[in-house]
């Protein structure tokens, strides 16, 4: 039994075929159901009427023959009902279990709302100081006995157990504390429909919020997309941007990813894709631009502006990423009064027996008119254009990054090659098709910055091993 947890509730874990709840679906579910009179357990494997993905199946343990004869969710969706309407709905990282449950309904045009309880939120409450608060680490932490890990009834199981230590473990008034915290919710809106927001995971991804007519007016990123939604409309006060867009907003939807790198990568290829109405900072760029430093005889280095192409970026010495020649050039002249450079040198203005318009304005030494060496001037041009260098590609050849979620129980395998995305791989399973179907993209200016934080950075986080050259 429970001491403290409102009653009647059930512990619910769910198996599904992956982990987007727009796409994905469920192949098991198992329900404790907690009331006055005492404890009932039930569990179903469900046909999701897709394949489960390899590496799914071996997480799981459950395989494409197990549910080949299990029933639709449909089927069971009435014994379902009867054991959750009504009852607080407990799970571990609750908005998964809960969303995909929903989802479920919603495609059998039925509704399904409950008050919710995340053991998460209440592991890290009362165990601040421990290490993870994942079902993983919490069976090691209090040594839960499981029988099989990953299947849905043994972690419900499993969660119900860490209720009633944490209920031993902890005062009553710390354990009500905790849960009491969980009920508290940022404002919403006039006339919005809560459920969007009860749908929204605790989890890292991308955010899209969409108008009356279906119009994409917004896509974000956050490594929590429930928290982030909801700053939206606390701070749509202080901003008319905000006000906007929460005004419009009709309808949320979203797409989880397992950290913050493949949810900035996935915002900044969506927002280019998609061209969403107050998105501004991410727009698509055609071509991309940048600089390099050119022998022009006579050892004189002169900068010259190169439309971007597969085998400069990351393989030639390369300053600055511009959405366009004016852009750089712009940049040009900004180094050369900045340092000091002559105008004529940098290729702004022809060369002539007249001094540049940069001596004459007393920034440049005359080395236009012979007044000083032009291997002074290229040492000058080399520093000052040093803090516009391009990362060279630090590899022979591609690499795949693999960034874990949260809870270090799945992983997202990106596969680059010279600051590219070749393409998102669930597993080594996939790596050889994208390999051999990879072709290569135009460089993207947001993607490589965090590519170049992500592989570069002192504090990477990231495995990162080589794989076979692209044939």
């Amino acid at each position: 039994m429970l001491k403290h947890v409102q009653l009647p509730a059930v512990i619910v874990d769910i198996e599904t075929t992956g982990g987007n709840v727009t796409y994905d679906r469920i192949t098991e579910i198992g329900i404790v159901e907690v009331t006055e009179n005492g404890v009932t357990e039930w569990s179903t494997l469900i046909n999701p009427r897709m394949k489960i993905p390899p590496m799914i199946q071996r997480i799981t343990g459950i395989t494409d023959a197990m549910v080949e004869s299990a029933p639709y969710f449909e089927q069971v969706a009435k014994e379902i009902l009867l054991r959750l309407q009504g009852k607080l709905f407990i799970a571990h990282n609750v908005r998964f279990d809960y969303g995909f449950i929903r989802n479920e309904f919603s495609r059998l045009a039925f509704t399904f709302k409950a008050p919710l309880l995340c053991t998460v939120k209440m592991s890290r409450a009362l165990y601040p100081d421990r290490d993870g608060h994942s079902l993983e680490k919490i069976i090691a932490r209090h040594q839960i006995m499981v029988q099989s890990r990953h299947r849905a009834l043994d972690d419900a199981r499993a969660t119900f157990k860490f209720i009633q230590i944490a209920e031993e473990e902890n005062s009553a008034e710390k354990v009500r504390a905790a849960l009491q915290s969980q009920n508290r919710r940022g404002s919403l809106p006039v006339g919005f429909d809560p459920a969007l927001v009860e749908a929204l995971p605790n989890s890292p991804g991308v955010y899209y919020f969409w108008g009356e007519a279906k119009e994409l007016l917004y896509i974000g990123k956050s490594i929590n997309i429930r928290k982030r939604v909801l700053s939206h409309f606390t701070a749509d006060h202080r901003s008319s941007k905000e006000m906007k867009i929460c005004q419009q907003t009709r309808h949320i939807t979203f797409d989880q990813t397992s950290g913050e790198l493949t949810a900035l990568i996935l915002e900044s290829q969506k927002i280019k894709a998609l061209q969403p109405l107050y998105n501004r900072k991410l727009r698509r760029v055609s071509n991309l631009y940048s600089i390099q430093l050119e022998d022009a005889g006579n050892n004189t280095l002169v900068p010259k502006i190169v439309s971007l192409n597969d085998n400069l970026v990351g393989r030639s010495k390369l300053y600055g990423l511009y959405p366009s020649a004016k852009n750089a050039k712009q940049d040009i002249q900004t180094l050369c009064d900045q340092h000091g450079l002559c105008y004529q040198l940098a290729g702004l203005e022809h060369p002539g027996n007249r001094a540049c318009t940069s001596h004459q304005l007393k920034k440049c030494a005359g080395y236009c008119i012979g007044k000083s060496s032009v291997l002074i001037h290229n040492v000058k041009m080399l520093e000052g254009f040093s803090a516009l260098a391009l990362k060279a590609w630090p590899y022979d050849g591609p690499v795949v990054l693999i960034e874990p979620d949260q809870h270090q129980e799945s992983a997202t395998h990106l596969l680059i090659d010279n600051w590219r995305i070749l393409g998102v791989a669930q597993s080594e399973a996939d790596y050889a098709d994208i390999l051999n179907g990879a072709n290569a993209q135009p460089l993207d200016k947001d993607i490589y910055k965090y590519l170049v934080s992500a592989i570069l950075g002192k504090a990477s986080r990231y495995k990162i091993y080589p794989l076979p050259p692209i044939s």
